[in-house]
């Protein structure tokens, strides 16, 4: 992700061209430079020539980048002088001196504040984030990548936005905890990125979605990405991109242990990376070689591959060394190590372990920088709590001395007591108030990304929607007049011609007033999602579940089999008379219900399916009062569900149904969370595989 990240940033300042016609674009403007003045045009001569030569000879840009702040300044030239510093940060970006980088980024943000750039500003505060962010200093980079996202979407500028997401994405991807959150960012920059057409930012994004699935070892969502990603890359001819993702998709097939197609794919990777002089692709698709064909050797198919191994891991360290690349130089001395020791040759795989061990511990510097500051603060903090011990250490003492002395010193220090402990007790109060009010805020997120995917695709469907209506409407209105005028006509028509005419004129007529109840069907449901993701659910209220119960499965039987003609289920009921109205939010409620129920039809139909008729799909819904709290049972005699499967069931994105059946995978955890965290109720499942599944909620009787 980081790889990615930093050619996603960079790539929004400038995009060098290849070999000679980078050249050829460099002699052009140093001869117009040549023949110029001292003016404006000038200095933007000048910033152009300095972006042309900033990857291929940071020195002569800089000196560039220098003329131009000079002449800005002499000029009164504000906005000049601001991508002049710009250019100059760049130059030190290439060499990695970060302080540098820094104070000249700092002070062209400066100047773009104060003449008004909010452009200049957006895409400074990234540049700034992306230096945080290399650096390991995560919270600092994610606050500029934030006031970033901000000002872009005060612009309205919707290239901004999606690569502020995107950097963002890549923030919370270095924390397994925040994948979920990384995933949210990139979703949404994939969504803009598609708005605007700019395949090279929806590649990236796809690419950060794949490497957050291969993380976690789902290898064919990750692949799904990856090839999406090189179809992005593909239109947008941004070769450095494409090679990047030709080495993912290897890495998935080596994870899969089909290292003939990995080579297959770092190979065309380093075609890929050749043709556009990516260094750091180059140095990865060789290292991925060697590491295929170690892999192979390791199986013992052919001697041979471990020299392949050693002559891809060599070529990976040349490249890695050449461009500065500690990562790659660390991979590949990795890969060196292991061959040399394979061939038993220790003087050399000792000098390249230590290579190795020397390059990881250089990229850990920075995050031993953020160990040591945090160590730094806990040794503070450490310092102040003994203070305080020995303080209070000696207060007891003295107070000891005078409960000697008289009875006082007994009473001060008992009530000193009893205020200490008073003070812990409204501290775990306080600590409790705010672990609650945290999980409302997760809540209030989840159900608002929801909201937001549901407008969306409510807003796109109910346009088309109309367009059937209408023409359905008109449709009738036309079969009307037809039968009219085909009534008019009997006498002229030959009476067979005349009875087939009339039955086919009455049978586009019917199916015109189908499409059109069935057109207004759907407009309402298409209403109650965007009422659902308006959010407007209203306020708890007391509730009858066994009426709720059977409104919702009766909806859910019934849109199920709209969709499954075929299919039918036998619905046991065994509602308890006496249970009392449970407080709760009517909208929630059914939408649990209705999730639960139409999990259970999918499942009995994928049952019904592979055992073949004799099968009969049923379904037990229970009501019952128990220990103060309703208790509702869903049952159904289907597959069940593996231990395995049970411990994720209720994981956001975790599903067990194939790709493209309009499955997102966040039913059952947003139903577990509309219960536990919404209602404050207890939600499990428990199932015997090939027997049943059975989900039980249960509901407080007094309170929400």
């Amino acid at each position: 992700m980081k790889n990615i990240f930093l050619i996603t940033t960079i790539a929004l300042l400038l995009f060098p061209v290849p070999g000679g016609a980078q050249n050829s674009k460099a002699d052009s403007l140093r001869a117009a430079l040549s023949a110029a003045g001292k003016d404006t045009a000038t200095v933007n001569l000048l910033l152009s020539l300095s972006s042309q030569l900033l990857a291929s000879r940071p020195d002569e840009a800089l000196a560039y980048s220098n003329q131009a702040i000079e002449l800005a300044e002499e000029l009164g030239f504000p906005r000049g002088k601001a991508y002049a510093l710009k250019n100059k940060g760049l130059a030190y970006y290439f060499s990695g001196d970060y302080r540098e980088v820094l104070n000249y980024w700092k002070q062209s943000l400066s100047i773009f504040e104060s003449i008004g750039d909010q452009l200049g500003v957006s895409n400074l505060l990234n540049n700034i984030g992306a230096v945080y962010f290399n650096q390991g200093d995560d919270p600092k980079a994610l606050e500029y990548y934030l006031e970033s996202l901000r000002v872009s979407e005060e612009l309205g500028n919707k290239l901004r936005i999606a690569t502020a997401l995107t950097n963002i994405g890549a923030v919370y991807f270095n924390s397994p905890a925040n994948h979920d959150k990384a995933m949210d960012y990139s979703l949404r920059a994939v969504r803009i990125s598609e708005e605007i057409g700019d395949f090279g930012a929806i590649g990236t994004s796809l690419v950060n979605l794949g490497e957050i699935y291969l993380e976690r070892g789902q290898l064919d969502s990750a692949l799904f990405y990856f090839e999406q990603s090189l179809d992005a890359f593909g239109v947008s001819g941004g070769d450095p991109y494409y090679a990047y993702t030709l080495n993912n998709i290897g890495k998935v097939h080596a994870a899969r242990g089909d290292y003939t197609r990995a080579i297959e794919f770092h190979n065309q990777a380093l075609q890929e990376a050749r043709k556009a002089e990516a260094k750091r692709e180059m140095s990865q698709s060789l290292a991925g070689l060697g590491e295929a064909y170690l892999a192979l050797e390791s199986q013992g198919r052919t001697p041979a591959n471990l020299f392949r191994a050693r002559s891809y891991f060599e070529q990976a360290f040349q490249e890695a060394r050449a461009g500065n690349l500690k990562p790659e130089v660390e991979k590949a001395a990795k890969g060196l190590y292991h061959v040399y020791k394979l061939q038993q040759d220790y003087p050399l795989a000792l000098k390249y372990h230590e290579i190795y061990e020397s390059a990881k511990d250089s990229l850990l510097n920075e995050e031993k920088i953020k160990s040591v500051a945090l160590l730094g603060a806990e040794y503070e903090f450490e310092k102040e709590k003994q203070q305080l011990e020995y303080e209070l250490d000696a207060r007891l003492r003295r107070q000891r001395s005078v409960q000697y002395a008289t009875a006082a010193g007994l009473l001060v220090a008992l009530v000193f007591i009893v205020i200490l402990a008073q003070y812990y007790r409204l501290r775990r109060i306080r600590a409790a108030e705010k672990f609650e009010a945290q999980r409302q805020l997760i809540m209030q997120d989840k159900l608002a990304s929801l909201g937001q995917i549901t407008a969306g695709i409510a807003h796109e469907i109910k346009n088309p929607l109309n367009f059937v209506t209408n023409f359905a409407e008109g449709s009738v209105d036309l079969g009307d007049e037809l039968l009219e005028v085909l009534a008019e006509n009997e006498e002229k028509l030959p009476p067979d011609q005349f009875g087939l005419l009339r039955d086919l004129a009455e049978d586009i007529n019917q199916n015109a007033r189908d499409i059109r109840e069935n057109g207004l069907r759907a407009d309402r449901v298409v209403k109650r999602m965007m009422e659902q993701a308006r959010g407007d659910k209203g306020e708890p209220q007391p509730v009858d579940l066994n009426t709720l119960i059977e409104e919702n499965i009766h909806l859910a039987y019934h849109g199920y089999r709209a969709n499954a003609p075929g299919f039918d289920v036998a619905i046991e009921r065994h509602y308890n008379p006496s249970l009392p109205p449970v407080k709760a939010i009517p909208q929630d409620m059914g939408r649990v219900i209705l999730n639960l129920f139409q999990n259970a039809c999918y499942a009995l139909n994928e049952k019904q399916k592979a055992t073949g008729p004799s099968f009969e799909p049923a379904i037990t819904v229970r009501t019952e009062l128990n220990k103060g709290k309703a208790v509702i049972y869903f049952r159904d005699n289907g597959p069940g569900i593996p231990e395995k499967i049970r411990e994720n069931i209720f994981q956001p994105f975790f599903t067990t149904k194939p790709a493209g059946t309009g499955n997102t995978g966040l039913g059952l955890s947003i139903s577990h969370d509309l219960i536990v965290i919404g209602h404050h109720g207890e939600m499990e499942v428990k199932s015997e595989p090939g027997e049943y599944t059975e989900f039980v909620i249960r509901l407080p009787v007094e309170r929400v």
